[in-house]
């Protein structure tokens, strides 16, 4: 099945075309290209000058396309992938987020208030802050 997937990478969504295949989607490299930077090659996935070596190319390449799930594990990020909505979101590596979170450092974010307005951590630059963050799971 093909459809208009949006993918989520940092502060970029792109919408582009993708295959549903055995619960992820597959995208054509050069929309692959388009939405994330990364750029398949012979020597593995490059963006700019850092190439990642892909010791098994038939992992990540799907039907002439790229494995979403397969791209986020080569590049050690976390995917969360929902086929039949079409969406693809890409979570940052952990590594640099350990190293924020062991120094204490809060990511930047928005979020709304109980009114709707949006806040910023940054609006509070400057000041004490205290982060109370609660989740189900």
């Amino acid at each position: 099945m093909t459809l208009d997937a949006t993918i989520l990478d940092n502060d970029r969504e792109l919408t582009l075309r993708a295959t549903v295949h055995h619960g992820t989607l597959v995208v054509a490299p050069d929309d692959l290209a388009a939405a994330t930077g990364w750029v398949l090659r012979p020597e593995g996935l490059c963006r700019e000058n850092v190439c990642v070596p892909i010791r098994d190319d038939h992992a990540i390449v799907v039907e002439d396309g790229v494995d979403l799930r397969a791209f986020g594990a080569v590049l050690g990020r976390p995917v969360a992938v929902e086929p039949d909505a079409g969406l693809a979101v890409l979570g940052e590596a952990p590594a640099p987020l350990g190293t924020r979170l062991a120094a204490l450092e809060a990511p930047a974010f928005t979020l709304p208030d109980l009114d709707g307005h949006p806040v910023s951590l940054d609006d509070f630059a400057g000041r004490k802050r205290l982060l109370v963050a609660w989740a189900s799971w």
